[in-house]
């Protein structure tokens, strides 16, 4: 209760006190956030009351009165001796150091337009920046120049003056070390006519043709022939080793803007069920296929800082889960995560994603295989191992918007093949500065209209999207 009654009793004082000042000369006073103002009284005060701590503080020193702004805003100060009487009053507006923001913004980055105002007790920063990033430097300044350094009283309304966006060239291979190894006697029962022959096939698989068997690959086997009756045994020596080479799985283009996270897959969904309470169970689906994440920021210079995170998985039933009398499958999965820097149409490659795997696969005549020593006469064997190796090719490249009828399509009258630009486009819309897209070397095709195509093609190398920036140097 004692508490409550000194609290009103100051209620009370301070509205006296205001409604004494009214009827007195006010001594307004305006303050930066951060810094001190000294007043000089007619002489020393008593008391001292400032409205809003949080706008501004004061203190005396003999007839000395220091004001110092803590925040943006507006309000009221009195100084009174100790009889009660007023010595002076007035209002107190602090504001933020707009002026000295806006020095150091222009010298720290020159190449911005930013204007700094207050709004109430916010610091508005407004206008265009270069980049997103010009953008974060700018409120990490005008965070200095805001006491305490609250965040939540800046506001951003900067925009970027030509929005810059990243378009992004993958390209998944599978590299396949697999050898195939097969060594053995290939029965066959061929429905053709002719005398026994002895001899050399080449080709697979074995085909009758004038009573020899003939392989499509080129490959040499030992072939025998038999003929009794109506019907030809045909045996084949398989001496085989095949390797192959490359195989592309995926080659996703994808655009977005700096900073903003993009996204692809190729692939699906499987179901994985979710045993409940209550005997209940629920399907769940998980994603499988190539996926491919990224976020690029463009910095100064127009380097490009990138954030790329592809991924490779399949279904296999090793490892699987048997549930119900079912095997859900399980997922061999291969992925990689990095961050690089690099310039526009310039490239890196990811590898060494290793997977390995063998089979082995025996085959033989019906009952004659099993008889020792002349079974293996009747048998083939095959080893099947497989290895691979997942190499990824990510090229970035700086693009810009460009009008449709300034591309060309393959249903396009004259056009050329790997030539995007449309040469009668208008003439503002083919510029050369704005469209990049260059026309595979070869000999000349078409009429005179597509001349600014070719020259376009001797200007600028042959791997750039349609509407990419030219990178450095070239």
């Amino acid at each position: 209760m004692p508490v409550q009654s000194h609290r009103i009793q100051r209620t009370i004082t301070s509205a006296l006190l205001l409604f004494m000042a009214s009827a007195a000369g006010a001594n307004d006073i305006t303050a930066t956030a951060g810094s001190a103002v000294l007043v000089t009284l007619a002489r020393p005060p008593a008391r001292l009351f400032i409205a809003d701590p949080a706008i501004a503080t004061a203190s005396a020193s003999g007839a000395l009165l220091f004001v110092t702004g803590r925040g943006a805003g507006e309000t009221t100060w009195v100084a009174s001796d100790a009889a009660g009487r007023i010595i002076d009053h007035g209002k107190v507006r602090v504001r933020y150091d707009e002026a000295g923001l806006a020095a150091d913004l222009a010298s720290t980055l020159p190449g911005s337009a930013i204007a700094v105002s207050t709004s109430r007790d916010m610091l508005v920063l407004s206008g265009s920046v270069a980049s997103a990033a010009e953008g974060d430097d700018a409120m990490r300044l005008a965070a200095r120049f805001v006491p305490g350094a609250e965040t939540k009283q800046l506001l951003n309304r900067m925009a970027i003056s030509t929005p810059v966006q990243i378009n992004l060239k993958v390209r998944v291979a599978e590299v396949s070390r697999q050898v195939v190894k097969q060594l053995g006697f290939n029965w066959q029962a061929l429905g053709s006519f002719g005398d026994a022959a002895i001899g050399l096939a080449t080709g697979n698989p074995v085909l009758a043709a004038n009573g020899f068997a003939t392989r499509a690959n080129g490959v040499d086997n030992l072939f025998a022939s038999f003929r009794n009756g109506s019907v030809d045994l045909n045996m084949l020596i398989d001496a085989l080793e095949d390797e192959k080479l490359v195989t592309v799985l995926a080659e996703p283009s994808l655009t977005a803007l700096s900073g903003v996270p993009a996204s692809f897959l190729a692939g699906g969904e499987y179901p994985i069920p979710v045993p409940q309470s209550l005997g209940v169970t629920t399907i769940e689906y998980k994603k499988f296929g190539i996926s491919l994440g990224f976020v690029a920021t463009v910095g100064p210079g127009g380097r490009i800082t990138l954030n790329v995170r592809p991924e490779v998985s399949q279904l296999t039933f090793n490892g699987g889960l048997q549930f119900n009398g079912t095997t859900v499958p399980a997922l061999t999965t291969r992925r990689a995560e990095t961050t690089v820097e690099l310039a526009s149409g310039q490239g890196f490659a990811i590898a060494g994603l290793l997977q390995k795997s063998a089979d082995n696969d025996l085959r033989k005549f019906p009952l004659l295989g099993d008889v020792p020593v002349l079974g293996q006469l009747f048998r083939s064997k095959r080893f099947d191992r497989r290895e691979t190796e997942l190499v990824i090719t990510v090229t970035p490249y700086l693009v810009r918007p460009v009008p449709a009828k300034a591309l060309q399509l393959p249903t396009t009258k004259g056009w050329v093949p790997g030539a995007a630009v449309n040469a009668n486009a208008d003439a503002a819309v083919a510029d050369p500065a704005d469209l990049i897209n260059p026309v595979p070397p070869g000999p000349p095709r078409g009429d005179a209209a597509l001349a600014p195509a070719r020259r376009l093609r001797d200007a600028k190398p042959a791997s750039l999207p349609a509407n990419a920036i030219a990178p450095e140097g070239q």
